[in-house]
C-alpha cells in the first residue's frame, strides 16, 4: 500500500493528478480499453517500427522516464536515444497489463511486466522487467506522462 501512496505522490508532483479535461472523460470501461490498447499496442508499435516522429506525439510534452535507480530520463532525451539508437524488439516481446488505477478521471496508472527471449554473454535467457505508466487525459485521448522500470533481469 505504501507503494501506492509513494507513485501518487509523485504523479501529483508531475502534473498528472488534477489536470481539467477539454471534454468529459470517458467511462472507465472505455477509459481501460484506451489504456490497455496504448500500452500493449501503440507502445509497443512505435518502439517496433522506431517511430520517433509518432513517439513524440504519442508522449505527453512532460514525459518522463524514471529508471530503476532513480534517474530520470526525459522525452527529448528519449526520442534522441531512439533516433541515435533503433530498438530491435525481440519477436516474442509481449507487455502485459496486471493493473490500471485511476487516482482521478483523468489520470490513470497502468502497470504490469514486459516479457521476451534474449541472447545475453552467449546464453539465452527470459527477460523480464516490471513498470508503472502514468497517463493523463487530455485532448480526447490518454497520453503517457510517465514511466517507472524496475526489476529488470534475465534468468
Amino acid at each position: 500500500m505504501g507503494r501506492y501512496f509513494v507513485l501518487t505522490g509523485i504523479l501529483i508532483g508531475a502534473g498528472l493528478i488534477g489536470c481539467q479535461p477539454v471534454s468529459d472523460p470517458p467511462s472507465e470501461t472505455e477509459a481501460r480499453a484506451a489504456l490497455q490498447t496504448a500500452k500493449v499496442e501503440t507502445w509497443r508499435a512505435l518502439y517496433r517500427d522506431n517511430d520517433v516522429k509518432g513517439l513524440e506525439a504519442f508522449l505527453a510534452d512532460d514525459f518522463v522516464m524514471i529508471q530503476a535507480d532513480g534517474a530520470v530520463t526525459t522525452k527529448l532525451e528519449i526520442l534522441q536515444d531512439l533516433s541515435d539508437n533503433p530498438w530491435d524488439m525481440p519477436e516474442d516481446f509481449l507487455y502485459t497489463v496486471t493493473g490500471i488505477v485511476f487516482p482521478s478521471s483523468t489520470s490513470a496508472i497502468v502497470f504490469g511486466h514486459g516479457d521476451s527471449s534474449r541472447i545475453v554473454d552467449g546464453q539465452n535467457c527470459h527477460h523480464r522487467y516490471t513498470s508503472s505508466n502514468g497517463f493523463r487525459y487530455e485532448a480526447d485521448k490518454w497520453r503517457p506522462v510517465s514511466s517507472h522500470v524496475s526489476d529488470a533481469s534475465c534468468k
